[in-house]
């Protein structure tokens, strides 16, 4: 099943099966030759930087990759970092809404765990943006448009998590003065290390061990955090 997103006039799909995103059309209307062009230019683009990253790609890497001329690659995007940009910052806007739509269709927060998982290891392969991810993060340092669209993953990442720790205090699970956000951001931080891991094994990632082992982290935190002493009330003026 395909989700799709809208964003900065192309129409993009998740595939909840594969991970992978995709531009598949303009955001309104009847695709014209320009709007085809420039899709064809997106994908092209997005393959040969998930391979080789903004340093590694040269502009006639993408032009071929396109089956198109440079000149008419210029024609549409101003440079090399202008395309990087916008696939980075589409890909990211694309992905968090795919996330959001899937999990807003599950009421039980421990299967909207598993699936968010699910979700996030799905695009552990280069058709599924790892590679641009990884191209994105080596970016990041030295480009704030780059940082700008990983912040928006973050942000989602960690949103999601504060909602699940938020309705496990409700409903009694865990106790009401956790430190919620600083909790969040350290599972956040350690579920990136999948893709680290993604990197380091290559087609040998074992991803069913590798969603076990989320897992298990994840209820572990939040069981060292349930049987945590209480801490004393603040002492009254």
């Amino acid at each position: 099943m395909f989700i799709h997103v809208d964003c900065k006039g192309s129409r993009w799909a998740f595939c909840e099966s594969s991970g992978r995103v995709k531009i598949v059309g303009p955001a309104t209307g009847g695709p014209s030759h320009a709007d085809l062009v420039r899709q064809r230019i997106l994908e092209g683009a997005s393959r040969a930087f998930a391979r080789s990253g903004l340093q590694g790609t040269s502009v006639p890497d993408i032009a071929a990759e396109c089956g198109i001329s440079v000149g008419l690659l210029y024609r549409y995007f101003g440079s090399k970092l202008e395309l990087y940009t916008e696939i980075c910052g589409a890909e990211a806007v694309a992905e968090a809404e795919g996330l959001r739509l899937e999990l807003s269709r599950i009421a039980d927060p421990h299967l909207r765990l598993g699936r968010a998982v699910d979700y996030y290891l799905a695009r552990l392969s280069p058709e599924g943006g790892a590679g641009l991810l990884l191209s994105a993060l080596a970016e990041a340092p030295t480009n704030e448009l780059v940082r700008t669209s990983l912040r928006l993953r973050r942000d989602v990442i960690n949103s999601f998590i504060t909602s699940f720790i938020e309705g496990r205090i409700a409903a009694g699970e865990l106790p009401g003065d956790l430190p919620v956000a600083r909790l969040a951001r350290a599972i956040a931080m350690a579920l990136d290390g999948a893709l680290v891991e993604w990197a380091v094994a290559g087609g040998e990632l074992d991803r069913s061990a590798v969603r076990e082992a989320i897992l298990e982290l994840v209820g572990a935190l939040l069981r060292a955090a349930r049987d945590q002493p209480a801490r004393p009330a603040a002492a009254s003026a």
